[in-house]
């Protein structure tokens, strides 16, 4: 059967070369219906082998073997004795006429990584019980171990072939033994059934089941036979070559077939070989009518190949598994690196989906959707550094994983269908497109507030993950809402530095409506502006007390010294309504003007003094504030009194402070 290992016992006993190797240890018996028995065997025997001269490097570490008959219709000739004499064949047991009914070839392997795993792998089934035709039922050659890695490499792995050629007669040993086949079979096809895409056997699983089938099939067809058993060994992989080559395929045996009473001469297929693949040996030897098994070993480097990535937890453990294969320093880290992408993009995927499906619930889940904005940029911020760190690396490695991560970012980007998603992915990008600090010099007003829209929806539904009762670890866990609150911070305060400045001309109350207004009404989603306006009013109001304070100290002593001033104006308009009382050039209605536009100037003046006479240490700011208006007002009115009476109640010279009061 084809491929049996051989492990040593606990005890220490010895225990053969650990690799896939051929060995011409068995013998092939053969049952007489008379009951006397005639010993002989069939055997194979090495006869070439070819070594790569390429030094090979250590990340090549997984060691893989394949197995291939080749020309198996040749078995029915050797069986028959084709090339040895007469003496030869009686030697052996062969009579005239003798032919197999049925040949089966097969061996036996036990798993290197797992002793208590062993198949039974049909190479070859053929029914020749017509001489003329040879029924093919199953022919197998390929890949038997793969990717076995050089520290499980203890000894060299054999492998037990037996070959058994089936002859008719009334012998109930064929029973036997074929029920013994179908037994061996079934167990290699329940194994490969229970574990079909994991081990070292994965390569076998499409290929070996159907064989199988029909392998345990066709052996109800026989009638009662003699039968011929032979059993030799192959080596399958080499445990001292597995450190010393490098390239995909580093060596070959060629055995051939033959009774072991034949000494077969040494090949020369592999003269001159540089073999590339595996089929190139194989097609090297295309020239021969005899029977061969060809024995191929290969060295591989684990391969990061992730063409067929899927973003589940499953595809993950798997390339976990497989990462423990690598033993290049840098490319572990790279992988590792990558990995860990992986895996955020998987739970990223995760979260998407448990936020989707709370929709279709009553409290949808924030707590996934700001996981989500963290997840998003944790992916693109680990590409942008793993990219840069690329630049380190050879360039097939370096244009693979621009490649991968190129593919991630892709994928990822067209996850985010809905609305809601993609104001979650543009949050991630703006973070991730404005780490530094928040560069105001070029935006406007406007598009500052723009910004501050699109990361105050990120912070509102933090804010809901609150409202929901989720513990304030699950909040502190995200780090791209710190980075929202420090980015806010930062354009809210540009904003109010930007925006916030009301009209000097206007008064107080004004400014402070103004300002309310702007933070209420044209920037309500600003909370810095909301808070600092208060602060800007309070400051105005203590500027404005403190300018009417040393206007009002500018008003009181102004009074003082315009007394006289006052006094002369007083006095000339009461001499004018004296002089003019009974006057007939004044006409009584400029009379009665004049004398009204007195007693108003006599008012208003007392007013000053009342104004001018208080205690300003006393006054609040607003008091303050309507003592300063009532005397403007009362000013504007006396000057409007001493320009309408100059020239005809008052004289147009000789009063200076007529004069000043009277400027416009």
């Amino acid at each position: 059967m084809f491929g049996k290992v051989f492990f040593p016992a606990d005890n220490g006993a010895y225990r053969a070369p650990f690799a896939l190797q051929i060995l011409s240890t068995a013998s092939l018996l053969l049952f007489i219906s008379q009951g006397v028995n005639a010993q002989f065997s069939i055997t194979a025997s090495e006869v070439e082998t070819w070594t790569t001269t390429t030094p090979v490097s250590s990340d090549y570490n997984l060691n893989s073997a394949y197995v291939y008959l080749l020309n198996p219709t040749a078995l029915q000739a050797v069986f028959e004795g084709d090339g040895l004499n007469k003496g030869e064949k009686k030697d052996v047991g062969l009579k005239k006429g003798d032919y197999p009914q049925y040949m089966y070839l097969a061996v036996n392997i036990k798993d290197p990584l797992n002793e208590a795993n062993t198949l039974t792998i049909p190479l070859m089934i053929h029914d020749v019980r017509n001489p003329a035709i040879s029924q093919r039922l199953v022919e197998y050659g390929g890949r038997f171990l793969e990717n076995i890695p050089d520290d499980n490499l203890k000894n060299d792995i054999v492998a037990k072939v037996k070959f058994e050629a089936f002859k008719g007669n009334n012998s109930n040993e064929f029973w036997k033994k074929t029920a013994e086949i179908s037994l061996n079979l079934g167990r290699t096809a329940t194994s490969i059934l229970k574990n079909p895409i994991t081990g070292t056997f994965s390569a076998l699983s499409d290929q070996i089941i159907p064989q199988v089938d029909k392998g345990i099939k066709s052996m109800g067809n026989l009638e009662d036979p003699q039968k011929i058993v032979s059993e030799f060994y192959i080596k399958l992989l080499n445990k001292e070559l597995s450190g010393l080559y490098e390239e995909k395929v580093i060596s070959a045996i060629l055995y051939r077939i033959h009774w072991d009473v034949e000494k077969p001469v040494r090949s020369k297929f592999f003269n001159n070989a540089r073999p590339g693949r595996v089929d190139d040996l194989k097609r090297m030897i295309n020239t021969t009518t005899a029977p061969f098994i060809l024995v191929v070993n290969t060295k591989a480097e684990y391969n990061t190949d992730h063409s067929q990535m899927a973003y589940n937890q499953q595809y993950i453990d798997r390339k976990a598994k497989d990462f423990r294969k690598i033993q290049n320093a840098e490319k572990r880290e790279v992988e590792k690196s990558f990995l860990e992408i992986l895996k955020l993009a998987v739970e990223l995927n995760k979260q998407m989906d448990v936020f989707q499906n709370s929709l279709n619930t009553k409290y949808p889940d924030w707590l996934a959707y700001s996981k989500v904005v963290e997840l998003y940029f944790h992916v693109h911020e680990m590409r942008q550094e793993e990219l840069a760190k690329l630049s380190k690396q050879d360039l097939i490695t370096r244009e693979k994983y621009t490649r991968l991560y190129g593919n991630i970012h892709n994928d990822v980007d067209l996850w985010f269908g809905t609305e809601l998603l993609q104001k979650a992915r543009g949050v991630s990008a703006y973070l991730l497109n404005n780490m530094g600090p928040y560069n105001y010099g070029n935006r406007s007003p406007r598009q500052i507030y723009e910004d501050i829209e699109l990361l105050e929806y990120y912070r509102d539904r933090v804010k809901q993950i609150e409202i929901q009762g989720k513990l304030p670890r699950e909040i502190q866990a995200l780090e791209t809402y710190d980075l929202t609150l420090r980015k806010l911070k930062e354009m809210e305060t540009a904003l109010f530095e930007a925006d916030f400045t009301p009209d000097p001309r206007l008064d107080l109350e004004s400014k402070k409506a103004w300002l309310l207004a702007r933070a209420s009404q044209v920037y309500p989603l600003c909370q810095i502006c909301g808070q600092r306006v208060g602060e800007k009013i309070t400051a105005i109001e203590n500027a404005t007390y403190e300018q009417n304070i040393k206007q009002y100290k500018d008003i009181s002593a102004g009074y003082y010294s315009k007394l006289e001033c006052f006094e002369n104006i007083t006095n000339n308009l009461t001499t004018f309504v004296k002089a003019n009382k009974d006057s007939a050039t004044v006409s009584p209605m400029i009379f009665a003007s004049v004398k009204q536009d007195r007693e108003d100037f006599i008012k208003m003046v007392n007013t000053y003094s009342e104004i001018a006479g208080k205690d300003h240490t006393a006054l609040s700011s607003k008091d303050l504030a309507d003592l300063i208006r009532r005397f403007q007002i009362n000013r504007e009115k006396m000057l409007v009194i001493i320009q309408r009476l100059r020239g005809l109640a008052l004289a147009n010279g000789g009063m200076s402070c007529l004069m000043e009061e009277a400027k416009p």
